[in-house]
């Protein structure tokens, strides 16, 4: 059938035909239109293809309509009025009108480039009147509106606020330490037995294992994680001097290496610490170095030998001397030293300290600890110190300050794991905190009662949480301290740096952590306290010049190793 047969039924006796004349302008004609014959997944029949059933399921499709309406428009035919039906803004019947181009082209353009069924809208794809209200976008002249400024402004705000309140409820507590599973199962799971020095047979005549053995007067350990508050702080406190034995001598070593920084102002604050704090007529500090004549002449350390040389001396390290008798020797006695001389003074500084323990016993203190209070109390124990209050799995103990006594079993067991181990390697904590931590497991794996483990803030008070460790040393004085303003504005009782103050004397060192290139700030906490340091000093020396003539002005070099 076509076109020209639907305009003219009077010649359908003619018969259908299978040609669809194009050219032809037929008269309009309403055509039901069939279901599709499979749904979708049945495409609509070709121009040849086009019969009377096919054509009614042809031709509501919108792309017959622009592939016959491109060029021409059809006038529309007073054939149907109905506004139910989608097809009759598109008749097809009447006259063809000529229209421009351009028109023709806007109108296409008007639709859109993407296919869609002319009878349904196109679906909004934004709220514009929500990009509207907050001006999202930039402006026509290239920048931002105000209103975009305000609105980028209050989501700032916002965040920074709800972080603000989320933080003063909820503490944020975050450690992060990678380790080798291979090392782990090596160093600290695998567990080697003693090597025996804790036998009687074994033992050295010089340690004293009744004192070793006897109870103890002195709390040294609380036995939970001191880490909240002022406890810590508090439980230092508690120890306190026996006044019914007199205090024992004791010596006290430290190391400096003269071939790294040379020893100026910074270092003589350790010195200073020693000659204020502690009993003089019980204690000697010995300074070992591997360049004794250089330390001795320094311009810093001259003053101190000629005023206190009876107890300050200055000692020259000999490793090969030191390891003569232990399992070390023969192993760091090559090349004087092993070649163990790295260029923090880390491994020969961790040797030096076990090996003069070993020969003479007494206190060991790093160069960088500065003494608050008077050690003897501690000595009744042999102890190292815990590294801070985080309780660290695999490095939990510190070295810079120790007490063991001459020829201690501790530290024979020390030298045996040390000698059966690999050397370390520079810069590296193996003879140090790893070394403690190993001796520990190994003592308590074979039945033998450890050595004592000082709470962190008894030598270290700056390694623990930001709101209660002490503030920093090489920075000007904080606005607050442990919550209380520093200078005391606002607030009812002690101000933060009377409280401060206060807990620098419950604690027994300050550890500075080799930061020797930092100065101390003027009229900074610490550099109060050393203030009174060298007043105290300065009466001590005025004390001994009226009692013994030390430092007389007729002679300033007099033997300052006289008898006080």
């Amino acid at each position: 059938m076509t076109l020209d047969s639907l305009a003219h039924p009077s010649n359908a006796a003619s018969g259908p035909s299978a040609i669809l004349n194009i050219g032809d302008v037929p008269s309009p004609v309403i055509l039901t239109p069939s279901p599709l014959i499979n749904g979708y997944n049945q495409p609509p029949p070709g121009y040849g293809e086009a019969t009377t059933s096919s054509a009614s399921a042809y031709f509501p499709t919108a792309r017959a309509r622009r592939k016959s309406l491109s060029h021409i428009v059809t006038a529309p035919a007073p054939v149907s009025t109905s506004e139910d039906d989608p097809d009759d803004a598109y008749p097809l019947g009447g006259p063809p009108i000529s229209i421009s181009i351009s028109k023709a082209k806007a109108r296409k353009k008007s639709r859109g480039g993407s296919f869609s069924l002319p009878f349904h809208r196109r679906r909004r794809l934004s709220n514009a009147t929500w990009n509207r209200w907050w001006g999202i976008g930039m402006s026509r002249g290239g920048g931002y509106t105000l209103r975009q400024y305000a609105v980028f402004a209050c989501v700032i705000f916002g965040l920074w606020y709800a972080i603000h309140i989320w933080r003063s409820i909820y503490e944020i507590q975050v450690e992060f330490s990678i380790f080798s599973r291979k090392w782990i199962s090596r160093e600290i799971d695998t567990i080697q037995p003693l090597r025996g020095c804790f036998d009687p047979a074994h033992m050295s005549p010089s340690y004293n294992l009744t004192q070793h053995l006897a109870p103890k007067r002195q709390l040294l350990t609380p036995g939970i994680s001191l880490r909240r508050g002022m406890s810590c702080y508090d439980f230092s406190s508690t120890v306190q001097p026996l006044t019914d034995i007199e205090p024992s001598h004791v010596t006290y070593h430290t190391y400096w290496r003269s071939d790294l920084i040379p020893f100026g102002q910074r270092q003589t604050a350790t010195i200073t610490g020693f000659l204020a704090t502690q009993p003089l007529e019980h204690s000697k500090l010995i300074l070992w170095t591997n360049g004794a004549d250089v330390v001795s002449s320094n311009p810093y350390v001259k003053p101190y030998l000629e005023k206190w040389g009876e107890y300050i001396e200055v000692r020259q390290i000999d490793i090969p001397s030191l390891t003569r008798g232990t399992e070390l020797e023969g192993i760091l006695s090559a090349a004087g030293g092993g070649g163990l001389f790295d260029e923090r003074a880390w491994v020969d500084g961790d040797a030096v300290r076990l090996l003069v323990l070993w020969h003479f016993g007494g206190v060991w203190m790093d160069m960088d600890q500065i003494l608050t209070r008077d050690l003897h109390p501690l000595t009744e124990q042999e102890f190292v110190t815990q590294w801070d209050c985080y309780d660290k799995p695999y490095f939990s103990l510190n070295g810079a300050l120790l007490h063991f006594h001459r020829h201690s079993p501790y530290l024979c067991e020390a030298f045996h794991i040390m000698a059966s181990s690999p050397l370390p390697k520079p810069n590296t904590f193996t003879w140090g905190a790893h070394l403690y931590s190993k001796l520990h497991r190994r003592l308590l794996a074979g039945k033998v009662k450890p050595f004592t483990i000082l709470p962190w803030c008894f030598t270290d008070p700056r390694n623990c949480r930001s709101d209660i460790r002490f503030p920093d040393p090489f920075s000007p004085d904080p606005d607050q301290w442990a919550g209380r303003s520093w200078d005391g504005r606002g607030e009812v009782g002690r101000s933060g740096r009377e409280l401060l103050e206060e807990k620098v004397g419950y604690v027994w060192s300050l550890h500075l952590h080799n930061q020797w290139r930092r100065e101390f700030p003027k009229d900074g906490w610490v550099e109060r306290l050393l203030d009174g340091y060298r007043a105290k000093v300065d009466e001590l020396e005025r004390w001994a010049r009226s009692t013994a003539g030390i430092g007389d002005d007729d002679d300033d070099n007099d033997n300052v190793g006289e008898d006080l």
